[in-house]
């Protein structure tokens, strides 16, 4: 398997290169982005390609259909996040199959473009389309960050037929025992039909060791796979580091950064967290991050979205990072740059973070509340003592 250092090193050489991914900005005004590590990392490589010459332009879709125009940004679709609408998610298996529409536009983008490669980060809502169309043009295509689980996040292994003809319903939390077998259906045709396109790129784009296996369980050929981490490059500000000192105080900062939803378990951090408040009161909760999740609580500062060119300030004053996250991810950036900071991470034992993290991480024993506050506790504990408190 090759192993290179960044997305970018892997494109540079090219003449002119298309990204295509969901969202993409500028954003629509006043409409959350839902913006979150896979969208950072395209800008930040869009960014990179630009500043050392190399002709670029995406395509991606259009958040809530109200995304403003930009030079060698294409729109080839609405998006409507699935948690935003009921009708958005009735529609899943047609939205997530084939969209000729979507198919037509990608193929007119592409002749009109003639890029030299594309690097493919899933599209959802948009449909297998743009990939069949960049094959069908024969174009080097390196895929990165589509999905082969209905679910989204994966389970800890790559699921059998027969598993996900049996569990798929459940694990979208589909009850209806008429649809339960139809899901199941059509999730096994669904990973049938992407591994056949995706062993037929020029290349698959893995982020770990778990994410290669858990790619190679479902019939991705292994000689397709290029090892690229994640690459999160994030600045201080100081004058956004002193704000955060005056806000923190004399008090134990916990820091959470990514989206505000039940995947990455911040419903368990918020619960964890009261509980925490009753047995400290010198402890804070600073939350970069934005989502559907959001509860005013007591200690609890939401900070909104950090952007990557002050973002390290958050780090710096972070006494501990949570990453609560109840899904297997292959490579969280909130743990690379938290390393980086040499700050104590607490996380369940899911996905990558065990190989990631490494000794410098404090796992909870099991996937709940109360087990992440008791290890956060504990670690508070172990702070106050090697400060002599």
């Amino acid at each position: 398997m090759t192993i290179i250092s960044s997305l970018f090193e892997l494109l540079k050489n090219d003449r002119k290169v298309c990204i295509m991914i969901t969202n993409f900005p500028p954003y629509p005004e006043n409409a959350e982005a839902l913006r979150g590590g896979v969208t950072e990392i395209h800008e930040q490589l869009y960014n990179e390609l630009v500043k050392n010459g190399i002709d670029v332009f995406v395509i991606s879709l259009s958040l809530y259909g109200r995304s403003p125009p930009r030079e060698k940004i294409y729109r080839i679709g609405t998006y409507i996040p699935y948690g935003k609408s009921k009708l958005r998610r009735s529609m899943f298996p047609i939205l997530e199959f084939f969209n000729p529409l979507i198919f037509f536009r990608t193929l007119r983008i592409l002749n009109k473009e003639n890029p030299s490669c594309i690097e493919y980060s899933g599209m959802l809502q948009g449909s297998v389309a743009p990939l069949v169309a960049s094959l069908l043009l024969k174009k080097k295509v390196f895929v990165r960050n589509d999905w082969l689980c209905p679910n989204l996040y994966a389970k800890e292994h790559s699921c059998s037929d027969m598993e996900r003809m049996k569990e798929c319903a459940n694990c979208l939390g589909v009850t209806n025992i008429l649809l339960k077998p139809l899901i199941g259906l059509y999730s096994v045709l669904m990973l049938k039909l992407k591994r056949f396109l995706w062993n037929r790129c020029s290349g698959v784009i893995v982020q770990s060791s778990y994410h290669k296996q858990l790619l190679e369980g479902w019939g991705i050929k292994p000689e397709k796979m290029i090892m690229i981490p994640p690459t999160s490059v994030i600045y201080e500000d100081p004058t956004y580091t002193e704000e955060l000192i005056k806000l923190k105080k004399d008090k134990i900062a916990l820091v959470y950064i990514g989206r505000l939803t039940e995947e990455k378990g911040f419903d368990l951090l918020l619960d964890s967290f009261r509980l925490i408040k009753q047995k400290r009161s010198d402890v804070l909760l600073l939350v970069a991050g934005t989502g559907d999740l959001r509860r005013e609580t007591d200690d609890v500062e939401y900070l909104g979205w950090v952007e990557k060119d002050r973002l390290g300030s958050v780090y710096k004053v972070a006494d501990i990072v949570i990453v609560p996250t109840v899904v297997p991810e292959a490579h969280p950036a909130v743990v690379d740059d938290a390393l980086k900071y040499g700050k104590p991470i607490v996380a369940f034992r899911v996905g990558a973070l065990e190989e990631m993290i490494g000794v410098q991480g404090i796992f909870c024993d099991e996937i709940t509340s109360k087990s992440l506050y008791q290890t956060t506790i504990k670690t508070m504990d172990d702070i106050t003592n090697d400060q002599g408190g």
